[in-house]
């Protein structure tokens, strides 16, 4: 009986954790060499680092991001009036990278010439496992959608994000703001959905940006040369009423649809995706 277990055991680990998999094919060996890379989930081009408002906020931002990855949970930082830019800062880590599952969320405290920052993050085992089980779910998404058609790859992943579960339970918790929750536990909300279905999208080929709002996140998704409002968390609340199950593909109904960052978008095309698939 014993004997069993431990088969069974071992036979889950390869499963879920050490079975040979394809990887995403844009991560090189030169991207691994630089300071932006993180894991092989995600090629980050630090999009938002760049548009950072001056280079002491950039140095902050390359300062938290190593301090993630090397697996701190707390810093000091000596900086020339840095609180005051620490959310900028904070949303652009959001969004330029994904992939960082250990990183959570962030708090800062200071004055005008140091701040000290906190943040909520995973465990090492976890995020090694996590990152295991994200790259797992990746190679199987890769295979099933390599002779999809963009409109079936975007419609994909539509459907395989907004068919998980709303974390109506944890909504306001750390723990649901990154990828992490929505591949290991099924349920998150819109930040987890919002990022797993960036990290999506870069495996498959489909161009796609995140945008955060004061109180929502969601994607642009290029199609045909135009980007188009991608908001898989609609689909979440309205799984089971189908004429509005593809509202996410189109529109959005919490925040801003200028989000954050605006101006450095490319233009979005207001006409829903929705109307434009035939769903």
């Amino acid at each position: 009986m014993l004997l069993y277990f431990v088969i069974v055991i071992l036979l889950t680990l390869l499963n879920f954790y050490y079975r040979p998999i394809s990887k995403n094919p844009l991560i090189t060996d030169s991207y691994r060499k630089s300071e932006a890379y993180v894991n092989d989930l995600y090629k980050s081009d630090e999009f938002f680092k760049n548009h950072l408002s001056s280079k002491e906020s950039k140095r902050l931002y390359e300062n938290i991001l190593a301090d993630i990855k090397s697996g701190k949970s707390s810093s000091d930082f000596l900086c020339q009036d840095c609180i005051s830019y620490f959310r900028e800062i904070h949303y652009a880590l959001f969004l330029d990278h994904p992939e960082l599952i250990a990183f959570q969320n962030a708090h800062a405290s200071g004055n005008s010439q140091h701040i000290k920052y906190d943040y909520y993050r995973l465990s090492p085992l976890k995020t090694y496992l996590g990152t295991r089980r994200i790259a797992r779910e990746m190679d199987i998404i890769r295979r099933e959608t390599k002779k999809m058609s963009d409109k079936e790859k975007i419609i994909y992943v539509y459907d395989y994000v907004a068919k998980h579960n709303y974390d109506y339970v944890f909504m306001y918790s750390n723990s649901n703001q990154s990828a992490y929750s929505f591949f290991t536990k099924g349920s998150s909300v819109c930040a987890g959905f919002a990022k797993a279905s960036q990290i999506i999208f870069q495996n498959i080929g489909i161009s796609s940006y995140l945008v955060l709002s004061e109180e929502h996140m969601w994607n642009y998704v290029q199609y045909e040369g135009k980007y188009y409002v991608f908001d898989a968390t609609m689909g979440t609340s309205s799984l089971y009423k189908s004429e509005h199950f593809y509202d996410g593909l189109g529109q959005t109904t919490i925040g801003e649809v200028t989000g954050l960052y605006a101006k450095y978008y490319p233009k979005i095309d207001e006409t829903p995706l929705k109307d434009i698939f035939g769903l």
